[in-house]
């Protein structure tokens, strides 16, 4: 099989399931609504349409509009009021970019968010 049969996922080396929608899609009351934020390069074959439709599902898609809301962020944490430290897992320097991403990508060593510093 050639790369030109790769399926999308696997020849921008991008992984993923439903499984985080499935168990939304269960979760949700029936003619509730489940609004999914983030940026996905992933193509599923196996949408749970099904429960959507028997459920009166409504879905919302959309990228977190950051830029609103960066600077009153930023203010947050420089005054103390968010410590956005709590879900760095891993710091490590730039040199190791390619073993953060590998630990990030396949969930290892509890993994959570890897932050690269250029300058150790």
């Amino acid at each position: 099989m050639g790369p030109s049969c790769l399926p999308t996922n696997v020849l921008h080396m991008q992984a993923g399931t439903t499984s985080t929608l499935e168990k939304c899609m269960s979760a949700v009351r029936r003619n509730g609504r489940v609004s999914v934020l983030g940026i996905y390069g992933t193509k599923y074959d196996n949408f749970p349409l099904g429960q959507m439709v028997d459920k009166g599902i409504r879905v919302q898609f959309g990228q977190a509009p950051v830029h609103n809301f960066i600077d009153e962020l930023l203010t947050f944490i420089a005054d103390g009021k968010v410590r956005a430290n709590d879900i760095i897992s891993h710091r490590m320097p730039l040199s190791q970019a390619p073993h953060g991403y590998k630990v990030f990508n396949d969930k290892e060593e509890k993994c959570v968010k890897v932050v690269l510093d250029p300058w150790s």
